[in-house]
């Protein structure tokens, strides 16, 4: 095993931290080379421990997934057709809560592996939204004709067309205008004043960080109470939709890492983002890190996904 420092992802910011478990889960459960994954508990950025000896290495691993992926595909070892392609109109991967179980019933007959690895952590017919449907998971935030498809086809689409965004995704990233980022990282909006010649902003995203931010889903259990959705480091606190999660120093493999990011040492302990460092030392856990959906006025959705201070007693 090589351990080598990806300096771009930063595990304290939401989209680092995603994008790092990205890196991980893409390795080790899509092109089968066995990987873990620590933070330095210096700089917060992701270190992995792998066969591979350099960042190039690894962002060449990835992009021979991307290339695996079928022309008309959105997913690794996934047939075209999952998630379905939608133009205008409403989503048809979102079903009525009474239609949810034939219609997931049908996607498990014609994509299998789709129905076990990518469905489950997409939506979920133990929670609804205000329409009576399967409810999406906290890390989708649909933005005007934004669909489950979209959300993955358009970091596809850009890693595909310049392969050199998955190495500035672990080394610098590189902002690309007009590139939305999937709502995932709050620095990907702009106004007249970050414009050196005060022109209207456009959302500037990271293509690399997002498509493995993306790729990172099925490491997360989408769960619910019946009407609330419940989502692996999501807590609900106050009214408020509350990601946390944890920085940890042992070198972990996906299975490790699944454990730990829902270990109950790492739930908050009141209705504010606190958490206790008891049981830390044990778990190999450093510090915690938090984010929530920020609103963007005049829009009409839930937000972009921005730090959170978390509380440590």
């Amino acid at each position: 095993m090589n351990t080598v420092e990806l300096p771009a992802l930063d595990g304290r910011e939401p989209l680092g931290f995603l994008a790092a478990l990205g890196v991980l889960r893409v390795l080790t459960e899509e092109s089968g080379i066995p990987a873990r994954l620590s933070f330095s508990g210096t700089t917060a950025c992701a270190h992995l421990h792998s066969p591979l000896q350099t960042t190039g290495d690894i962002a060449e691993a990835l992009a021979e997934v991307v290339r695996s992926i079928e022309v008309t595909a959105v997913l690794p070892g996934i047939g075209r057709g999952f998630p379905p392609a939608s133009g205008l109109g409403k989503d048809p991967l979102r079903w009525p809560r009474q239609e949810y179980r034939q219609r997931a019933a049908d996607i498990r007959r014609t994509h299998p592996l789709a129905a076990d690895r990518w469905l489950p952590c997409l939506t979920t017919d133990l929670a609804v939204d205000a329409q009576g449907r399967g409810a999406l998971s906290p890390f989708i935030a649909p933005s005007g004709q934004q669909k489950i498809r979209t959300f993955f086809e358009m970091p596809l689409k850009a890693v595909r067309d310049n392969p050199e965004h998955l190495h500035e995704a672990l080394t610098r990233w590189s902002r690309i205008e007009g590139f939305t980022g999937e709502y995932l990282d709050h620095r990907v909006l702009r106004s007249t004043a970050d414009d050196p010649e005060g022109r209207p902003g456009r959302e500037a995203g990271v293509p690399g960080a997002t498509w493995l931010a993306t790729m990172a889903l099925p490491l997360f259990r989408l769960t619910g109470d019946g009407q609330k959705v419940r989502s692996t480091l999501w807590h609900r606190l106050a009214g408020d939709n509350v990601m946390i999660w944890p920085l940890w120093k042992p070198a972990l493999d996906t299975d490790a890492v699944r454990c730990l990011l829902e270990h109950p040492t790492l739930k908050p302990i009141d209705d504010q983002p606190t958490v206790s460092q008891f049981g830390w030392a044990a778990l190999g856990v450093f510090s915690v890190h938090g984010a929530h959906r920020q609103r963007i006025a005049g829009r009409n959705f839930d937000g972009v996904l921005s730090p959170l201070p978390v509380h440590v007693r």
